[in-house]
Protein backbone atom coordinates (compact mmCIF):
# COMPACT_ATOMS: atom_id res chain seq x y z
CA UNK A 1 0.00 0.00 0.00
CA UNK A 2 1.59 3.26 -0.84
CA UNK A 3 1.97 6.15 1.38
CA UNK A 4 -0.87 8.60 -0.16
CA UNK A 5 -3.70 5.63 -0.07
CA UNK A 6 -2.92 4.83 3.75
CA UNK A 7 -3.06 8.63 4.89
CA UNK A 8 -6.33 8.37 2.39
CA UNK A 9 -8.05 5.96 4.95
CA UNK A 10 -6.60 7.05 8.08
CA UNK A 11 -8.15 10.33 6.88
CA UNK A 12 -11.35 8.64 6.04
CA UNK A 13 -11.35 6.55 9.54
CA UNK A 14 -11.01 9.62 11.91
CA UNK A 15 -13.93 11.79 9.25
CA UNK A 16 -16.28 8.28 10.02
CA UNK A 17 -15.11 8.69 13.35
CA UNK A 18 -15.83 12.57 14.02
CA UNK A 19 -18.93 11.83 12.18
CA UNK A 20 -20.24 9.44 14.83
CA UNK A 21 -19.25 11.37 17.68
CA UNK A 22 -20.69 14.49 16.47
CA UNK A 23 -24.17 12.26 16.08
CA UNK A 24 -24.05 11.12 19.30
CA UNK A 25 -23.66 14.58 20.89
CA UNK A 26 -26.31 15.44 18.39
CA UNK A 27 -28.82 13.36 20.35
CA UNK A 28 -27.56 13.52 23.54
CA UNK A 29 -28.58 17.60 22.89
CA UNK A 30 -31.68 17.02 21.73
CA UNK A 31 -32.58 14.94 24.91
CA UNK A 32 -31.63 17.44 27.07
CA UNK A 33 -33.22 20.26 25.46
CA UNK A 34 -36.09 21.63 27.62
CA UNK A 35 -39.95 20.47 26.66
CA UNK A 36 -43.04 22.63 26.98
CA UNK A 37 -44.19 24.26 30.13
CA UNK A 38 -44.50 21.96 33.18
CA UNK A 39 -42.97 19.19 32.33
CA UNK A 40 -39.09 18.55 34.30
CA UNK A 41 -36.33 18.93 32.23
CA UNK A 42 -34.70 16.75 30.80
CA UNK A 43 -37.66 13.86 30.88
CA UNK A 44 -39.81 13.12 27.78
CA UNK A 45 -43.39 12.74 29.54
CA UNK A 46 -46.13 10.85 28.17
CA UNK A 47 -47.84 13.87 27.27
CA UNK A 48 -44.98 14.49 24.54
CA UNK A 49 -44.57 10.66 22.96
CA UNK A 50 -47.85 9.32 20.77
CA UNK A 51 -49.02 6.14 23.32
CA UNK A 52 -48.17 3.51 21.01
CA UNK A 53 -44.17 4.59 21.99
CA UNK A 54 -44.00 4.98 25.56
CA UNK A 55 -47.18 2.34 26.86
CA UNK A 56 -45.53 -0.76 24.63
CA UNK A 57 -42.10 0.25 26.54
CA UNK A 58 -43.29 0.73 29.92
CA UNK A 59 -45.65 -2.94 29.50
CA UNK A 60 -42.54 -4.88 28.11
CA UNK A 61 -40.72 -3.87 31.39
CA UNK A 62 -43.54 -5.10 33.61
CA UNK A 63 -43.44 -8.51 31.84
CA UNK A 64 -40.00 -8.84 32.84
CA UNK A 65 -38.71 -11.46 34.93
CA UNK A 66 -34.59 -11.22 35.30
CA UNK A 67 -32.08 -12.80 37.96
CA UNK A 68 -31.16 -10.83 40.44
CA UNK A 69 -26.95 -10.64 41.48
CA UNK A 70 -27.58 -14.09 43.35
CA UNK A 71 -29.52 -15.65 40.32
CA UNK A 72 -33.00 -15.08 42.05
CA UNK A 73 -35.79 -14.75 39.31
CA UNK A 74 -37.19 -11.52 39.82
CA UNK A 75 -40.50 -10.30 37.91
CA UNK A 76 -41.07 -6.54 37.48
CA UNK A 77 -44.53 -7.30 38.04
CA UNK A 78 -44.07 -7.76 41.75
CA UNK A 79 -43.85 -3.74 41.81
CA UNK A 80 -46.94 -3.26 40.50
CA UNK A 81 -49.17 -0.51 42.16
CA UNK A 82 -45.88 1.40 42.87
CA UNK A 83 -44.47 4.18 41.13
CA UNK A 84 -41.74 2.20 39.19
CA UNK A 85 -38.07 4.27 38.26
CA UNK A 86 -36.70 1.48 36.15
CA UNK A 87 -33.02 2.55 35.30
CA UNK A 88 -30.75 0.64 32.42
CA UNK A 89 -27.28 0.59 33.58
CA UNK A 90 -23.83 -0.56 33.23
CA UNK A 91 -20.81 -0.84 35.33
CA UNK A 92 -18.22 0.76 32.86
CA UNK A 93 -20.91 3.21 32.08
CA UNK A 94 -19.88 6.90 33.71
CA UNK A 95 -22.90 8.53 33.24
CA UNK A 96 -25.02 5.73 35.16
CA UNK A 97 -22.75 5.04 37.86
CA UNK A 98 -23.04 9.06 38.71
CA UNK A 99 -26.57 9.24 38.79
CA UNK A 100 -27.10 6.24 40.84
CA UNK A 101 -25.98 7.86 44.54
CA UNK A 102 -29.22 10.63 43.67
CA UNK A 103 -31.05 7.35 42.96
CA UNK A 104 -30.17 5.78 46.32
CA UNK A 105 -31.50 8.77 47.85
CA UNK A 106 -34.88 9.20 46.57
CA UNK A 107 -35.69 5.36 47.01
CA UNK A 108 -34.78 6.07 50.66
CA UNK A 109 -36.65 9.28 50.26
CA UNK A 110 -39.81 8.16 48.80
CA UNK A 111 -40.04 4.23 49.56
CA UNK A 112 -42.68 4.90 51.97
CA UNK A 113 -44.91 6.61 49.29
CA UNK A 114 -44.69 3.94 46.78
CA UNK A 115 -41.78 4.41 45.10
CA UNK A 116 -39.25 1.71 43.60
CA UNK A 117 -36.19 1.89 41.98
CA UNK A 118 -34.87 -1.21 39.95
CA UNK A 119 -31.40 -1.13 38.21
CA UNK A 120 -30.76 -3.92 34.94
CA UNK A 121 -27.04 -4.08 34.90
CA UNK A 122 -26.45 -4.79 30.88
CA UNK A 123 -22.70 -6.26 31.83
CA UNK A 124 -21.25 -9.08 33.11
CA UNK A 125 -23.22 -10.88 36.42
CA UNK A 126 -19.67 -10.49 37.85
CA UNK A 127 -19.23 -7.30 37.12
CA UNK A 128 -21.97 -5.86 38.52
CA UNK A 129 -21.59 -8.16 41.78
CA UNK A 130 -18.21 -6.14 42.02
CA UNK A 131 -19.88 -3.26 41.84
CA UNK A 132 -22.67 -3.63 44.12
CA UNK A 133 -20.22 -4.83 46.60
CA UNK A 134 -18.13 -2.07 46.52
CA UNK A 135 -21.25 0.67 45.71
CA UNK A 136 -24.11 -0.41 47.77
CA UNK A 137 -27.14 1.00 46.55
CA UNK A 138 -30.82 1.04 48.13
CA UNK A 139 -32.49 -0.67 45.34
CA UNK A 140 -32.76 -3.80 43.74
CA UNK A 141 -29.93 -4.90 41.02
CA UNK A 142 -30.86 -7.00 38.33
CA UNK A 143 -29.29 -8.78 35.50
CA UNK A 144 -30.43 -7.76 32.14
CA UNK A 145 -30.16 -9.49 28.97
CA UNK A 146 -28.81 -7.14 25.98
CA UNK A 147 -30.85 -8.45 23.18
CA UNK A 148 -34.26 -8.38 25.36
CA UNK A 149 -33.63 -4.60 25.26
CA UNK A 150 -34.06 -4.76 21.85
CA UNK A 151 -37.60 -5.94 21.72
CA UNK A 152 -39.65 -4.09 19.69
CA UNK A 153 -41.54 -2.59 22.14
CA UNK A 154 -38.34 -1.33 24.17
CA UNK A 155 -35.70 -0.21 22.52
CA UNK A 156 -32.83 1.02 24.97
CA UNK A 157 -30.86 2.36 22.97
CA UNK A 158 -27.79 4.02 24.90
CA UNK A 159 -26.99 4.08 28.81
CA UNK A 160 -28.04 4.93 31.20
CA UNK A 161 -31.67 4.45 30.08
CA UNK A 162 -34.15 5.49 32.78
CA UNK A 163 -38.24 5.17 32.48
CA UNK A 164 -40.68 5.68 34.84
CA UNK A 165 -43.92 4.16 35.09
CA UNK A 166 -47.35 5.16 37.14
CA UNK A 167 -48.89 3.00 39.91
CA UNK A 168 -51.40 1.74 37.34
CA UNK A 169 -48.92 0.33 35.05
CA UNK A 170 -48.90 3.14 32.49
CA UNK A 171 -45.49 5.01 31.10
CA UNK A 172 -45.17 7.99 32.95
CA UNK A 173 -42.20 9.34 31.01
CA UNK A 174 -38.21 7.95 29.95
CA UNK A 175 -34.96 9.50 29.92
CA UNK A 176 -31.72 8.37 27.56
CA UNK A 177 -28.78 9.94 29.11
CA UNK A 178 -27.92 10.94 32.95
CA UNK A 179 -30.86 12.06 34.90
CA UNK A 180 -30.53 14.83 37.55
CA UNK A 181 -32.02 14.43 40.64
CA UNK A 182 -33.70 17.33 41.04
CA UNK A 183 -35.75 16.44 37.54
CA UNK A 184 -36.53 13.11 38.76
CA UNK A 185 -37.62 14.28 42.04
CA UNK A 186 -40.39 16.71 40.53
CA UNK A 187 -41.58 13.97 38.90
CA UNK A 188 -42.04 11.72 41.39
CA UNK A 189 -43.24 14.32 43.78
CA UNK A 190 -45.96 14.83 41.05
CA UNK A 191 -47.16 11.53 40.70
CA UNK A 192 -46.86 10.47 44.62
CA UNK A 193 -49.41 13.96 45.19
CA UNK A 194 -47.16 16.56 47.14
Amino acid sequence: MNRQHALGLAVAAGLATLATIGWMGYRLLEQNRSPAAGIPRGLISSQQLPPEQGQPAADAIMALTLPDLDGRPQAIAQWRGKILVVNYWASWCAPCVEEMPAFSRLQSRYAAQGVQFVGIGIDEVEKLRTFARVTPVAYPLLVGDPAGTQAPALQVRGLPYTVVIDRNGRFEGSRLGRIDEVTLEATLRQLVGQ
